[in-house]
């Protein structure tokens, strides 16, 4: 039997895969195909933090958003202390989640300018009229 798997994994397991008997076919990305493959694994990550079931799961999983940060982070020639200072600069600007406001919606006039925002992703934002 052979599974298609197509995704980036850590530098580990394909010995530990073949330690189970698996045949692994791998190959290095280039530095395009390896930030891409970052992106989609930050993606993927980020699905398995929403479905962790505990606290343990939880933090084993932010671990995994960590380690692929990190990665990211350095293939793009960024530090994790300038993500740090963009991050806390956004904190100082816009505030963090400490009072876990939720947005269902929002509402403008024809013509507000502050609406483009909005109306230019119809797919994160679609209009309720």
């Amino acid at each position: 039997m052979r599974f298609r798997v197509q995704k980036l994994i850590r530098d580990g397991l394909p010995q530990m895969m073949r330690d189970q008997g698996l045949a692994v076919f791998e190959r290095q990305l280039d530095h395009d195909e390896f930030v891409s493959a970052l992106k989609n694994k930050l993606a993927e990550e980020a699905g398995e933090v929403r479905d962790a079931a505990s606290p343990a799961e939880l933090a084993a999983e932010l671990a995994d958003v960590m380690e692929v940060i990190a990665a990211l982070a350095q293939a793009s020639g960024l530090t994790m202390e300038e993500i740090e200072t963009q991050r806390l600069a956004k904190r100082a600007a816009r505030g963090g989640f400490d009072q876990r406001i939720f947005n269902a919606a929002v509402e403008a006039v024809d013509g507000l300018p502050a609406a483009d925002y909005y109306l230019a992703r119809p797919a994160q934002y679609p209009r309720e009229d």
